[in-house]
């Protein structure tokens, strides 16, 4: 199943012009492949750009945001396509479940219709075979008495219910690369399992790639394969998710998986991060991360860490070099 890259991201860079000459830079030299079949989680603190490198994969940017280097996908330099190319390929062979599924849904029109509409479009089906299959796809995502729902409205379904819709549309036309931004982030313990099953069940059938965006490691470690970590809009390490969790190279990662929460004793208090992720505009010299991290010398303030190449597909950015240093 897994063979030549399917999306090969490279050097992305994404700025954000404001009022007059202001710009910041959000992402910054954005690297990593991605193979048929294989699922990569992207994980980081609310604020690293996970979000913003999903929506440029999907030609999502707002009007204010200019981009730049590469982004290849089966072939064709998805930041090259005009509006038209890309919509041809945003939802055909690239699908996405939005993180709310409340706002992403459209409010006037019934959930059969918006699962239907895609198959109309994009595979010239009749409207009667593409509520048929859209009957098929809600019970598939186990979305009881499928052919009543269908006929209802976002707002008369609860919030687990609506990203099961959510996932039908997105995995409807059989894309090679879905992408899920935090997808589960707003349900409780219980709905999010079974969110994740049906999701991890549907990838594994029809065979996509998946991009998981997520800040819960738990999450990640359960549905993903690899795993790149990001702050402050940079890859900060990449590798195996089993290797990175368990032997972090990167001082962030470390700090992240020291915060996720645990058992306490009666007394003791939760490990947590100092600060903040740093807004775009006001990025300190240097590492990013070093105003917070407990590893920092002096020069981190000074020099911008380099991408540090490691074997079996690891990679940090850190002046601490725990291998060879290679450009990237």
């Amino acid at each position: 199943m897994k063979g030549e890259t399917l999306l090969a991201v490279d050097r992305l860079t994404v700025s954000l012009h404001g009022s007059g000459n202001a710009t910041s830079s959000v992402l910054r030299d954005v690297s990593f492949d991605l193979r048929p079949g294989e699922t990569l989680g992207i994980v980081g603190e609310s604020g690293s750009g996970k979000s913003l490198l999903a929506l440029a994969i999907m030609g999502l940017l707002p009007t204010t945001a200019s981009s730049g280097g590469r982004i290849t996908f089966e072939g064709q330099n998805l930041l090259a396509l005009s509006d038209d190319e890309m919509c041809r390929v945003r939802g055909n062979r690239i699908g996405m479940i939005f993180q709310e599924p409340g706002t992403a849904l459209n409010p006037s029109m019934t959930v059969g219709d918006q699962v239907a509409e895609g198959l109309v479009w994009h595979r010239g089906m009749s409207w009667r075979a593409a509520h048929a299959e859209a009957l098929r796809l809600l019970d598939r995502v186990r979305i009881a008495d499928a052919g009543r729902r269908a006929r209802t409205y976002p707002h008369e379904m609860s919030g687990g219910q609506r990203q099961r819709v959510g996932i039908a549309i997105a995995l409807a036309l059989e894309p090679a690369l879905l992408i899920a931004d935090e997808p589960t982030t707003a349900l409780d313990v219980t709905v999010q399992a079974e969110v994740l099953d049906i999701l991890d069940e549907l990838i594994r059938e029809q065979g996509m790639a998946l991009i998981f965006v997520s800040h819960d490691l738990g999450v990640v470690a359960r549905i993903c394969e690899r795993m790149i970590v990001m702050y402050a809009g940079r890859v900060m390490e990449e590798g195996a998710t089993q290797a990175v969790l368990t032997d972090p190279f990167n001082p962030y990662t470390r700090s992240l998986l020291r915060a996720v929460p645990r058992r306490l004793e009666r007394g003791q208090r939760l490990a947590a991060i100092p600060g903040a992720v740093p807004r775009f505009a006001h990025l300190p010299r240097g590492c990013a991360f070093s105003d917070r991290c407990p590893e920092r010398e002096a020069r981190c303030h000074e020099v911008d860490p380099p991408w540090i190449s490691l074997p079996e597909g690891r990679g940090s950015r850190c002046i601490h070099d725990p291998g060879r240093e290679t450009s990237r």
